[in-house]
Parts: C-alpha cells; structure tokens; sequence
C-alpha cells in the first residue's frame, strides 16, 4: 500500500505569522520540518505530501515552496493568502511562478461574502485547486459560490468538520457539495475529531456514520488521504493516523478504490508527479 498524504502543515513559530498558534500549546508551539516527519513517512509507504498553509500569508508560503526546494518528500504546497486583499492577483501569480505550487485555502467565512467569487475564477483559469476549511455552518455558503465557478476543484478538508457542529447541517451541506462534480472532500483530521482519548475502537464508530456518508454522497473516486500532521499529534502518533483511516475503509470499498482514495486520487486533483 502506497499513500499520497495531501494534509500536512510544517512550521517553525519564530517565523511570527501564526497568529492561532500560542506558546500556551506546549505540543505544537514547536517547529515542525520535514526531516522530523520523513521516518514516519517512510515507515507508513508515504510517497509524498502536500504542505497546506498554517498562516495567510505570501511569506509563509514561500517558506513552505522554500522546503519543497530541498526537500523532496514535498510534492506540492497549498498556501494561503487574503483572497480579498487588493493584491491577491499579484501574489498568486508571483507563488504561481513555482513548479511545486498547487493552490491555495480559504477560509470558510470568506464564502459569506460575495467578492470571493473573481479570486475563485482567478484560481480556476491559473489551473490551481482551492482547499476549504469549513465547518458545518459554512458549507451552505462554500456551496453557492463554488456553483458559480463550476469547472475549479475544490478540496473540503477535515471531512467538513462534522463532529465540531451539527450532525445535520454537516449532512445537508456535504449533501449539496457532492452535487458539484469538481468538488472533493479530505479524510483528514480525522483523529483529533475522535477523540485521542478514544480507544481505536470507539473512534471508528464515532467516525463511521460520517466516512458512510461521503462514501454514499461523493464516492471513493472523490475521497483523499490527509493526516493533519503535526496537528494529528494531539491524538496520536502518525502510526495511528494510518490505522484509523485503514480501519474506517476496510471492507467499505474495493481494493482498487482504497488506493485511490490513498494516493490515485491526489496524482489527480493536485497535479502531482513522483519522482521515479
């Protein structure tokens, strides 16, 4: 078995544009690089990962293109920057300019607003895919604005945060994105979610109903691999990551969909080329 892991944040706090991470978090208010993670990788069959944004900014983003320049197991960057801000075009196109480059996240609040829609269209004609991080509450907005750029690929991260707001505002939205054809959803973040504290067991059952769900709504062709790496460590090792997403799908779909869910399924929708 082989895996693309198209969630992982790297970081180094001295950098100072990571305004949610605070010295109070003791487990994360640290630097996490590539060589810290590069054994678990290894030991997991990881191929390859995609660094997502952890601060909205060019500078982080640059700083994650930088550690892909020397670092391999890095085959694309997803960053983050205002798609409201006056410059927006000219920082696009000044990250676009690299090969590792593969899209930016927005924000769920910004979809409440209707300006998006042009950095959306900017996205969609520059061939770049757009991550979402949303909760429940959101993915009814997500939804009215992806609709009206049809043809950009979208990624939801984190299964849309389901266990972090209502069960059936969660279902309604993920019901109406999976009406999207280019619209794909991350299983991600998903051991933090359980519940850390959980037994293996008990997180595969809080989790079920919802991997059943996108399963039925999205299909496995839609579904990716994401660890949510450091952020994962608040509920267990990488090891466990691997575990827990290998258990929600044994027996749910075939073999050849669990690979595409694992890593064929990010070659597509990023874009990404492994090194032979």
């Amino acid at each position: 078995m082989t895996y693309i892991d198209t969630h992982v944040h790297f970081w180094k706090p001295s950098r100072g544009d990571y305004g949610w991470l605070k010295p109070s978090n003791e487990r994360l208010y640290r630097d996490y690089l590539p060589e810290q993670l590069l054994p678990e990788l290894q030991a997991q069959g990881v191929e390859g990962v995609i660094a997502v944004q952890a601060a909205f900014t060019v500078e982080e983003a640059e700083f994650l293109l930088g550690l892909a320049d020397r670092n391999p197991c890095i085959v694309g960057v997803v960053g983050g920057i205002d798609p409201l801000a006056a410059d927006f075009t000219d920082k696009l196109e000044r990250l676009s300019t690299h090969e590792c480059f593969v899209g930016l996240r927005f924000n769920g609040d910004t979809f409440a607003m209707s300006e998006v829609e042009e950095s959306l269209r900017r996205l969609q004609q520059a061939g770049l895919t757009l991550d979402v991080l949303a909760g429940s509450e959101q993915l009814e907005a997500v939804y009215e604005r992806l609709r009206r750029v049809p043809e950009l690929k979208a990624v939801v991260n984190h299964l849309g945060n389901p266990l972090r707001g209502e069960a059936d505002l969660w279902r309604q939205g993920i019901g109406r994105l999976a009406e999207l054809p280019e619209v794909r959803v991350k299983l991600s973040g998903m051991i933090t979610q359980a519940g850390g504290d959980s037994s293996p067991a008990e997180q595969v059952e809080r989790l079920k109903p919802y991997i059943d769900d996108l399963l039925h709504s999205f299909g496995a062709k839609r579904l990716l691999f994401g660890s949510d790496w450091p952020v994962a460590l608040l509920g267990g090792g990488y090891e466990h990551v691997v575990r827990l997403f290998e258990s929600l799908l044994d027996r749910a779909v075939s073999k050849q969909d669990q690979q595409a869910i694992r890593s064929g399924n990010a070659r597509e929708v990023y874009k990404v080329r492994l090194s032979s």
